[in-house]
């Protein structure tokens, strides 16, 4: 049965309350159960279990769920409580390592354990080991970034297990019955395109259900409420290394703000951060390097009907090779030569194309056109900058070539 409180947000009124409404990472979820059904007979060598994967996948929904299931009492501790050395050597320690008064069992929640950060949270880490060795009930932690440094020491001490992200099929069958249940018709498209905006995050997808049908939107206007749909590179790239679905990975690229070729300079410098198999590396870039090949023959002879294979490429390609590193967040990194090249290589083209159109229209070649023409022309937007629109629609060119060639 679901919590129903019409003041809560949709992603707490609707949350899972027993195991059997979890969707997603079942394989990880009946290796928790048997661990925590493990401490009926004995306290296990590892003492907690660590969760790591993207916000979203259900990790401390699938712990409630777990305590609800099992009839045991829920101790957490999360972000927003005060989780220096001092509280958790008391607060957490005292609940981890004496019984209950009713003799129930107990699970000690410590959620996003790498979220502990600066003076406030100064010790936190070296508390928590000790809390763990000394618990007499089961301990689970969550994280998002299995980089943290913080995280390091706990990996010694703690089953690490990772949570993927929601797949299509399980978030339809949460958001069809949520919609249901809130006695709202809502199409199958929107469902899909509510889906593919999530990228796995089950959270957001229900937000987002909960906005729609609250506002009453109409299916032609659904894009209006949704996050930015002109995503910046950092979300591209994270939101595309995150899924391995084709479908989902073709709409993540056409909504990112980079151009073309920008986003493959970006992908083959950031790559081999998420694929860390040869395997997966191999046929990634294997991937990339067709795309990148269709983009230099749309580029060469403008048939942009190739784009479609190029996202076909980047989707199936490089997207679906990820099959055995888990995701996980990490810092990206500028492409350097590359970019800078292509950069160059983009605005010589665009100083040709002036001397081309120089050279046609003063009948006289390119290389006397530079010297006799632009430079004069150069020269005069620089003293009086508002002839600049006169120029360029004289050739046909946009202002901004002119404005960097009047830089110089």
């Amino acid at each position: 049965m679901l919590v129903n409180n019409g003041s809560l947000p949709w992603p707490e009124k609707h949350r899972p309350r027993s195991l059997d409404q979890i969707v997603g990472n079942i394989d990880t979820i009946s290796m928790m159960k048997a661990w925590i059904l493990s401490w009926k007979t004995h306290i296990p060598d590892k003492r907690a279990i660590l969760l790591i994967g993207p916000p979203g996948t259900g990790k401390t929904a699938t712990i409630g769920a777990l305590s609800n299931d099992l009839d045991m009492e829920l101790v957490e501790f999360n972000s927003s409580d005060k989780r220096n050395k001092d509280s958790i050597e008391t607060l957490v320690w005292r609940a981890a390592s004496q019984q209950t008064l009713d003799g129930r069992a107990r699970i000690i929640l410590l959620d996003e354990v790498d979220g502990l950060s600066g003076t406030s949270d100064r010790g936190g880490v070296g508390a928590i080991i000790k809390v763990i060795k000394d618990s007499v009930h089961p301990i689970l932690m969550t994280a998002n970034d299995p980089n943290s440094p913080r995280l390091k020491d706990l990996n010694k001490i703690c089953h690490v297990y990772n949570f993927e992200p929601i797949d299509s099929e399980g978030m339809i069958r949460i958001l069809t019955r949520i919609a249901k249940m809130n006695k709202a018709e809502v199409s199958q498209d929107v469902v899909d395109q509510i889906i593919e905006n999530s990228a796995g995050d089950l959270r957001a997808a229900i937000s987002d259900l909960e906005t729609y049908v609250k506002r009453g939107t109409t299916s032609q206007s659904v894009d209006s409420i949704f996050r930015d749909v002109r995503r910046g590179t950092e979300e591209t790239l994270r939101r595309f290394f995150m899924t391995t679905d084709s479908k989902l990975a073709r709409r993540i690229l056409s909504e990112s703000e980079l151009d073309h070729g920008s986003l493959i300079l970006w992908l083959e410098e950031n790559l081999h951060l998420h694929f860390l198999s040869p395997e997966e590396l191999d046929s990634g870039l294997n991937g990339l390097s067709l795309a990148d090949l269709s983009l230099g023959r749309i580029m060469k002879n403008q048939n942009w009907k190739l784009l479609a294979y190029m996202y076909d490429f980047l989707a199936v390609g490089v997207a679906g090779s990820r099959t055995d590193t888990p995701y996980r967040k990490v810092s990206y990194s500028k492409p350097t030569w590359p970019l800078l090249v292509w950069q160059g290589n983009k605005s010589r083209d665009k100083r040709s194309d002036i001397l081309t159109t120089l050279s046609r229209q003063a009948g006289v070649s390119k290389r006397r056109a530079t010297r006799t023409h632009l430079d004069t022309i150069t020269e005069i937007i620089g003293i009086t900058p508002s002839r600049i629109n006169d120029y360029a629609n004289w050739l046909g060119v946009d202002k901004a070539s002119l404005k960097k060639r009047g830089k110089r």
